[in-house]
């Protein structure tokens, strides 16, 4: 197995819906407690059944570089998977899992226009702990 098809297996588009969190709103399309849900502007992220130990060891088997204590943004691990999208599942999923700290506009206290703008040209990274 290679890191998108683990991706594609144990991270899914959308919200936490694990419906055993007692701090979950109602609507599960609002933010949900953080370690539930990654927010990549252009969509959110949430983890199915993923292990941190088996996600590490594909990331380090294939783009080892991911891990490396510097800033990688989805256009660069976007360019290494070959999907930006799968990219950023890629991202919010190691960020559930602790592997790496998430960056986004969606941090920030701006007007979301600013956000998908600021999305839009890179602005979404990841970051390991050398």
């Amino acid at each position: 197995m290679n890191v998108a098809e683990y991706v594609s297996r144990h991270a899914v588009r959308g919200a936490c819906q694990c419906g055993k969190c007692f701090d979950a709103p109602a609507n599960p399309d609002q933010h949900q407690p953080i370690g539930h849900t990654a927010d990549l502007v252009f969509f959110k992220v949430a983890a199915r059944e993923a292990n941190r130990s088996e996600f590490e060891r594909l990331v380090n088997a294939e783009f080892p570089h991911w891990l490396d204590g510097k800033e990688h943004s989805y256009l660069d691990t976007g360019g290494d998977i070959g999907d930006q999208g799968l990219a950023m599942m890629a991202m919010g999923l190691g960020a559930i899992l602790g592997t790496w700290k998430l960056m986004t506009p969606a941090m920030l206290d701006i007007p979301d226009d600013l956000k998908i703008q600021m999305a839009g040209v890179g602005f979404i990274t990841i970051q390991a702990a050398p």
